[in-house]
């Protein structure tokens, strides 16, 4: 059996959302098409953007394999805060 943690069981870290690093939301202009958070797709207009990454990254996959860069507008924004 795996030993306890401050995050219970040891093994669980990976898959938690302590596990997720994101930069913060900065504002770009989407000169091309770009899919948001919530599946819209948007284009010349103004959008916020980030990068996100796990902080230790599942050993069966590749390096960087869950590396993405993710685009929002303010509403996006607003849902996720409100969550």
């Amino acid at each position: 059996m795996m030993g306890k943690n401050y995050y219970g069981v040891a093994g669980d870290y990976i898959n938690s959302e302590d596990n997720l690093r994101f930069t913060p939301w900065k504002k770009t202009f989407a000169f091309t098409p770009k899919t948001t958070i919530s599946g819209k797709k948007v284009w010349l207009k103004k959008v916020y953007k980030r990068r996100r990454w796990l902080h230790i990254e599942p050993p069966q996959f590749p390096v960087n394999n869950f590396n993405k860069i993710e685009y929002a507008e303010w509403d996006d924004i607003l849902n996720l805060k409100m969550r």
